[in-house]
């Protein structure tokens, strides 16, 4: 089984990205050794892909995609656009910085393994994650839930969605990635609602966060507001299904 996974990376500091490389393509090397890492240059505005370029050189990586374009366009932009130069069994993304334990992508690749599993998830809220998160971020992570639910099709079960790292077999992202149209950081509601759409499950793991977390780039008011747009844009494919959403919570038949 081939696993290629999105690394979409922008204004992210060398070390960091070095790092995350590293250890990524170190577990995947132990863990399953078929593998690629695609990394996507979200805007051309520092010189990260000329560093990467030469750090693969120098330490002779073979399993390294650097690939990227002129103007940053957003992270869910960045994403679509790896995976469609991706060739793996399964596809998935993952963050640039190292923010997720590398525990989380254990699980995960266990559970895409089996026949009957399409996509993993990890959540924040399950009672195996080791999430220890301050009312502020709890409020805003239960409200984007909340929203999501109220606009869109998610899966069944799904209680989190913006946790760093998703798997998917291409057999779906073949399926769900004509229609996919988020850049944001709303990429990840996008790709749930298609999901939904399709009445198909999805697989539910713990997420595992590292000690030495940096500062996410998708936590600040401005991007959480801009995810809420996206959002609701999002909702103009279900309309509908909202409207049957609503006559509910109204009581109407």
């Amino acid at each position: 089984m081939k696993i290629s996974l999105v690394i979409p990376t922008y204004k992210k500091r060398k070390n960091e990205v070095i790092e995350q490389l590293d250890r990524l393509y170190s577990y995947l090397t132990r863990k399953n050794p078929d593998f690629e890492l695609i990394f996507v240059i979200d805007g051309y505005i520092d010189h990260i892909k000329e560093i990467l370029e030469k750090y693969i050189k120098e330490n002779r990586l073979q399993k390294v995609k650097i690939v990227g374009y002129k103007e940053n366009k957003g992270k869910g932009y960045a994403i679509r656009y790896g995976m469609k130069m991706a060739d793996g069994d399964v596809i998935g993304f993952t963050d640039a910085d190292n923010d997720v334990h590398l525990r989380t992508l254990g699980y995960a690749i266990n559970s895409i393994k089996r026949d009957d599993i399409l996509t993993v998830i990890p959540s924040k809220f399950h009672k195996d994650s080791n999430i220890e998160m301050s009312f502020k971020r709890k409020f805003l992570s239960s409200l984007l839930i909340d929203l999501n639910r109220l606009f869109l099709r998610l899966p069944k079960g799904i209680d989190d969605i913006g946790c760093g790292l998703k798997l998917f077999k291409k057999e779906l992202i073949d399926k769900i990635l004509p229609v996919l149209t988020i850049n944001g950081f709303a990429i990840d509601s996008d790709i749930l609602n298609e999901i939904g759409k399709l009445n198909l499950n999805v697989e539910i793991i713990p997420f595992f966060l590292s000690k030495n977390r940096s500062d996410s780039t998708s936590t600040n008011l401005r991007s959480e507001l801009g995810m809420i747009k996206d959002i609701l844009r999002l909702s103009l494919k279900n309309k509908y299904f909202f409207g049957i959403k609503v006559f509910n919570l109204l009581g109407i038949k």
